[in-house]
């Protein structure tokens, strides 16, 4: 895969050799190895690995006899494809190739739960449907993940940060056509597509609003730069839009960081965190 200009194609072929990031991919293979799997064990997990969550998201979407909006999150999915295809689905992903330079990175794979539970946090203070909102934000940096396997990042001098930028916004587009050519419907994509540019959202804006805060929030918990802008702080014109304030999504900060922590427990093996 070209790491200049990927298409969508080579996305497509990398995302298929693609294995899990090492941590979830362990519990994964135990609760397969296991043989007596529960769907109140496997569902939790399945929220926290977004390879996996695509895989069934895809094959529900493209499915003859879908429902006309689609699936629009990962439990909706599940139940669409059935749990016996769930546990196929779980065999065959958990078993990859072992070339550790295929896994999703643990840094990739931290950043997007944590952007997941941002959502999560966010919808349900603002009434949207949280199911959705996670899924979101599981899946809206999966492009970047993908190319990140296939050419890791170089460290950038200051005299690259434009094209830092233009390379993100080029991610989001891709990430977009990508999910899009799998099915998946626009109430799930279109936030992905304006997650830079939120305010240019005409279909599903206030949730394309809510993933570009769910960015500035995960940049914030894990130390990195989510945004071009992430250091001038949270876009003042979406807090605006939603009625938020700056100091609202510092105290989400805390909110977020215990729900990791019981994310944390589950990929442990305590399923009573679910």
């Amino acid at each position: 895969m070209d790491p200049v200009n990927p298409t969508v194609s080579d996305l497509q072929q990398q995302f298929e050799l693609m294995a899990p990031a090492s941590r979830i991919g362990k519990s994964l293979r135990s609760i397969v190895a296991e043989g007596n799997v529960n769907p109140d064990e496997i569902l939790p997990l399945i929220r926290l690995e977004p390879l996996l969550a695509t895989r069934i998201l895809r094959e529900a979407n493209l499915m003859a006899d879908k429902k006309a909006e689609g699936y629009l999150c990962i439990e909706e999915a599940v139940t669409a494809i059935g749990f016996q295809r769930m546990y196929d689905l779980l065999g065959l992903y958990s078993y990859p190739s072992s070339r550790e330079d295929l896994c999703y990175s643990s840094d990739h794979w931290k950043r997007a739960i944590t952007a997941a539970v941002c959502m999560e946090t966010l919808a349900e203070k603002h009434n949207l449907d949280k199911q959705r909102a996670y899924t979101i934000g599981l899946v809206h940096s999966l492009a970047e993940a993908v190319i990140d396997t296939a050419a890791p990042d170089e460290s950038q001098s200051s005299s690259s940060r434009l094209n830092n930028r233009l390379k993100k916004f080029n991610h989001s587009g891709l990430c977009f056509n990508l999910l899009s050519d799998w099915g998946l419907p626009s109430a799930l994509v279109d936030p992905v597509r304006f997650q830079y540019s939120p305010l240019d959202c005409q279909t599903t804006g206030k949730m394309a609003c809510l993933l570009n805060l769910a960015k500035w929030i995960t940049g914030v918990v894990r130390e990195v730069d989510e945004l071009p802008d992430q250091a001038l702080g949270p876009d003042l014109l979406v807090l605006n839009l939603l009625g938020e304030g700056e100091q609202t999504l510092w105290n989400l900060v805390t909110d977020v960081s215990d729900s990791l922590h019981m994310a944390d427990s589950l990929i442990s093996g305590n399923y009573s965190a679910c």
